[in-house]
């Protein structure tokens, strides 16, 4: 018996499909028909007797005499249920004469069919079952259109009622004051802390920081966050013994889906304080807190206004921010810089914001000595006297490493001893390693990815460069500063803020990749000048962005009288 098994689709299903064959027909003699590209990986599996490549073109096939013509059956796997998307290759059995043809699907599933058989199914399935599958499909993408704009509308119709709730909460007319005022009586406080995920980034340190110093005899916290696969600081915060309460993101609304579980969670378990952080929960924090008549909601803005990053924030983001302003208690800002664009973003009034600086440990760093620092060096493959510059951070577009590679290629026509470490992770990965390419840095920047050793890494680097377009308040350069490593960046957000131009650092206009050379070269070519840099900058560090201090403030602002 001769069977032709015929390739439909990936070569994964075609290479199983020939498997099950071979197992069910020992003794048949198996012909092949695979896709060019594949003929080497189907050779090396030894399933066929016979294995010819199969035309890009299917209505060219014909029955080669002793080969295709003289099968007894043709196998075709499909990779879809029903094998709605092949009509050139269920009419290959037909046109090889082939007299049985048995389909397979990746459900498992198998048919055996009769050439009239195979002829009628085929015209259902790829004519009456494709028009319905894509009427269906045409059908769902409408209906995702609309679940869209019904999920936004729904959003805005709960700010409109949180905004009649809240002035009636005041006076102790919300619906659910009493219910609180029962469940609300036993000490420590409960806290709630909303946070997006739990992924890697400078707000979450910064939170796992702000628990770390949270007076916990007199409030008892919980974080609440969405079920993301990123979780790099859940470890660090079950360290802490803080519960943690997983959302479902994967709603059938979106946003209201996540508000409705928000809601419901904080019904079931109400705390004194909801405190959301990042610019989309503190949104759907202020709407949940409102609804449910938690007496303190608090928002964390920890960026530049959403306009900036148009990529990543709907249109409808600031209608949503303006009406959800009035429902916080207060909004918490991490620089002045952010305080300002979220004045005029929001028409948040001045009083109702705060600026509370990120906080940084300098203990909780450490950094090697000399010969672990050699040791780490050698692991890099970067050799002892060979300066290093380094980024860290997010690889996104707004941290801007084309300016950062820009001046990296003009820092080593001066200096090509230098090497460059980019420490980060994300979206941009493939385009900053192919204008490491392009640049001519092969050998020179290395892209090292997510790192649990940054403090080394910086302490290893001579000079810390930012070059980021927008920033809220950069922890990178508060970490910095703990390892005595001065720092050139660009004036984005808070950046500014935490260097003193001239004293700890430098700070140059964001995309002048000239200056940021410049400034680097400066400083890699006046030992004395880095280490009176370094030295200011970790008595500044120490002296305005103590994370004792920066808990102490935040806490302190849940016990305010709201501010209107």
């Amino acid at each position: 018996m001769r069977i032709l098994v015929l390739q439909a689709g990936r070569c994964e299903y075609f290479l199983a499909a020939a498997h099950a064959v071979r197992e069910r027909y020992p003794l048949a003699a198996l012909i092949g028909l695979a896709r060019e590209a594949d003929l080497a990986e189907v050779r090396q599996a030894c399933f066929f007797e016979e294995l010819h490549p199969l035309p890009e073109n299917l209505s060219r096939l014909r029955a080669t005499p002793g080969t295709t013509a003289s099968a007894d059956l043709c196998v075709v796997p499909f990779e879809d249920r029903f094998g709605i998307r092949y009509w050139n290759v269920r009419l290959v059995p037909i046109r090889l004469g082939i007299p049985k043809i048995l389909s397979c699907n990746s459900r498992g599933q198998s048919q055996a069919w009769s050439r009239a058989g195979w002829i009628a199914t085929s015209v259902v399935a790829c004519v009456g079952l494709r028009a319905v599958h894509i009427l269906y499909g045409a059908a769902r993408q409408v209906w995702g259109w609309v679940r869209r704009r019904l999920d936004v509308a729904g959003l805005f119709a709960l700010a409109g009622i949180g905004l009649v709730l809240r002035p009636l909460q005041a006076i102790g007319f919300h619906p659910l004051s009493g219910y609180l005022r029962r469940r609300l009586t036993s000490e420590p406080r409960r806290l709630v802390l909303f946070i997006p995920s739990l992924g890697l980034g400078g707000a979450q340190r910064q939170l796992a920081s702000y628990l770390e110093h949270l007076d916990r005899t007199k409030w008892e916290p919980e974080v609440v966050t969405l079920d993301t696969l990123d979780k790099f600081f859940e470890p660090e915060i079950r360290r802490l013994g803080v519960p943690i309460t997983f959302l479902n993101p994967h709603c059938r609304f979106a946003t209201l889906g996540v508000v409705g579980q928000l809601v419901r969670h904080l019904y079931r378990s109400p705390c004194e304080v909801l405190h959301s952080w990042l610019h989309h929960a503190v949104a759907l924090g202020a709407i949940a807190g409102t609804l449910v008549g938690i007496p303190t909601v608090v928002g964390s803005l920890r960026s530049g206004r959403p306009g900036r990053f148009p990529w990543f924030y709907p249109k409808w983001q600031r209608g949503i921010d303006v009406l959800t302003a009035p429902l916080q208690t207060r909004l918490i800002v991490n620089s002045n810089a952010v305080r300002r664009e979220h004045r005029r973003w929001a028409f948040v009034r001045d009083r109702k914001l705060l600026t509370v600086y990120n906080g940084v440990e300098a203990d909780e760093l450490s950094v090697p000595d000399g010969s672990a620092r050699d040791q780490l060096k050698a692991g890099l493959q970067v050799s002892a006297d060979s300066p290093c510059v380094g980024i860290v951070g997010r690889l996104s577009r707004e941290k801007d490493h084309a300016t950062f590679l820009k001046a990296a290629a003009a820092i080593a026509r001066v200096r090509p001893d230098t090497r460059f470490l980019i420490v980060g992770d994300g979206p941009m990965r493939g385009t900053i390693e192919g204008g490491i390419e392009r640049l001519g840095l092969t050998g020179l920047a290395f892209v090292l990815g997510e790192r649990r050793d940054v403090p080394a890494l910086m302490e290893l680097m001579d000079v810390l460069v930012l070059t980021s377009v927008t920033e809220g308040m950069p922890n990178v350069l508060l970490e910095a500063a703990v390892t005595g490593t001065p720092a050139v960046t660009t004036a984005a957000g808070g950046s500014a803020e935490v260097v003193v131009d001239g004293v700890t650092g430098f700070v140059t206009p964001c995309g002048d990749a000239e200056a940021v050379a410049q400034r680097v070269l400066t400083l890699l070519g006046d030992a004395g000048l880095r280490g009176r840099m370094g030295a200011a900058a970790v008595a500044r560090v120490k002296a305005c962005f103590s994370a004792d201090q920066t808990s102490a403030q935040i806490a302190a602002c849940y016990e305010e009288v709201p501010v209107a």
